[in-house]
């Protein structure tokens, strides 16, 4: 079963230096009926303006995954960790027992990302942070395993049975994701478009599916985002 979630219907955080749309509920967004999909908490579209970020903040017990879209993202924690992330990058931070950090956009021009929370098998783990950066050659017409448990084959270990996969999809191609018994899946279109399992999906549109596996042909070039996880019941962890 593939439920289509269309992205004018998410929720619009606006505030000047970033406009973000959020999958579940999140910061002054709560809906009962939308906590999660298995472990997968947080989902936000993200853009933020030049010069402008989330400064120092606190974070414990949550597995934080950013991918970047467009632009430039510069990071920095409490551990010492400071880089700048572009186009296809990945950054994962295990916020564990607690940790600071910022992410900030130090550009000229707006930098766009998703960032996910996947709630972690337990807490109280030692914080620690990775990243990777990607050509685009590793994901085009071809799924990248981005993050996973460890022994998953992923690039970056995360403390969950969960996993992240990219592809950009040139216009008219197709790609197929075979969803395991058990087992679901959160779908993100982050830009152009695809039929996916019979549903016509535009830029920003995402959608929960059980049951079936992934059917996608690109519209468009498509660039897609997978959160791939063990089915649980929705809303509860």
């Amino acid at each position: 079963m593939l439920t289509y979630i269309p992205f004018e219907t998410l929720y619009t955080a606006e505030h000047g230096w970033l406009k973000s749309k959020f999958h579940f509920s999140f910061a002054d967004y709560y809906n009962a009926n939308n906590i999660n999909y298995g472990v997968l908490r947080v989902m936000n579209d993200d853009i933020v303006q030049a010069k402008s970020g989330f400064g120092k903040h606190a974070h414990n017990d949550m597995e934080i995954i950013t991918y970047v879209i467009n632009g430039k993202l510069s990071h920095e924690d409490s551990m010492g960790n400071r880089e700048s992330l572009s186009r296809g990058a990945i950054q994962y931070l295990s916020a564990g027992t607690g940790i600071t950090h910022s992410e900030m956009n130090d550009s000229d021009d707006k930098v766009h990302f998703i960032q996910t929370w996947i709630v972690p098998q337990k807490k109280g783990l030692t914080p620690q942070y990775g990243s990777k950066s990607f050509p685009l050659e590793d994901r085009n017409n071809k799924w990248l395993h981005l993050v996973g448990p460890k022994g998953s084959g992923a690039q970056i270990n995360i403390y969950q049975d969960a996993s992240m996969y990219a592809c950009e999809l040139d216009n008219a191609k197709k790609l197929t994701f075979d969803l395991k018994n058990n087992r679901q899946l959160y779908v993100k279109v982050m830009e152009g478009s695809a039929n996916i399992n019979g549903v016509l999906f535009k830029d920003g549109d995402a959608a929960e599916v059980e049951g079936e596996n992934l059917n996608v042909e690109a519209v468009s070039n498509t660039h897609l985002l997978l959160v791939e996880m063990k089915k649980e019941t929705k809303n509860e962890l």
